[in-house]
């Protein structure tokens, strides 16, 4: 693996901190209160359209995102405080353990001693279970898994064993990658969920210059971060999403507005 350069890890730190601060300081729509940790595997929360588990929930496949097959079927049980699901020996072929986490009560779940987990609190459960879903690595000589949780907290899981494969980026008549941001990195067009709930693509010369990236590489000090946040005020900025050719402009995507969503590919 690639290692980062120290003036790659200041950039990427304080770009890190200034979408923080825009995004605190712009408003946004009310979030679900589930709240998700990503551990050692991959566990992608509701709400993202595409990425891990595409295929088998249905979405269409997004380029860049991971098709997944099923190859094993589903175990599903309900649980008392922390207990280990066994799966069996999971097929030839499998990469990963496709689940569905579901709180019954007030509670933190967690998935093994590495990986992540869920909290719901009372609140959370007044709309009724809460469930989150995605997809765990499968580690070498894994037949099981086992969820942590306190002694009262009931909880429910579907899980089965998968193979994952990220599907290649698409490219348009101009030569232009679209898809997903991957574990290659990003393409030239990234895919995103506009205001308008309209599937399309931002450049991504675009984001860098509107999420900080671009001016993020030529920082070399804090006080460089804050004069450009300082000199951006807090505003939100706009960027249109296009259809896949990037001409045809489908709708809007904000940073720091909270309006729009990238869709989350494997990483």
């Amino acid at each position: 693996m690639n290692q980062l350069q120290p003036d790659e890890v200041l950039s990427q730190a304080l770009r890190a901190e200034l979408v923080s601060r825009v995004q605190k300081a712009s408003p946004s729509r009310k979030r679900r209160r589930v709240r998700l940790w990503l551990g050692g595997g991959t566990l992608a929360g509701i709400g993202l359209l595409g990425g891990v588990g595409a295929a088998a929930a249905g979405y269409f496949v997004m380029p860049g995102s991971q098709n997944v097959t099923a190859l094993s079927s589903a175990v599903t049980g309900t649980y008392e405080g922390t207990a280990t699901v066994e799966l069996g020996a999971p097929p030839e072929g499998t990469t990963g353990i496709e689940m569905e986490l579901t709180c019954l009560t007030p509670g933190f779940l967690k998935i093994g001693e590495a990986g992540g987990g869920v909290a719901c609190s009372s609140e959370d459960l007044l709309a009724g279970p809460q469930t989150v879903r995605g997809i765990n690595v499968l580690l070498p000589g894994q037949d099981s898994l086992t969820v942590i949780t306190g002694s009262i907290t009931r909880w429910q899981i579907t899980a089965k064993y998968v193979n994952q494969e990220t599907t290649d980026w698409g490219v348009n008549q101009d030569g232009k990658t679209y898809g997903m941001e991957n574990e290659k990195g990003a393409p030239d067009l990234i895919a995103v969920m506009a205001t308008n709930m309209a599937r399309g693509y931002v450049y991504r010369t675009d984001l860098e210059e509107a999420d900080g990236t671009a001016a993020s590489r030529t920082f070399r000090s804090p006080a460089d971060a804050l004069a450009w946040q300082e000199a951006r005020g807090g505003r939100s900025v706009t960027i249109p999403v296009y259809d896949a050719n990037g001409k045809n402009v489908v709708g809007e995507f904000v940073i720091g507005g909270g309006n729009g969503q990238l869709i989350e590919g494997p990483r």
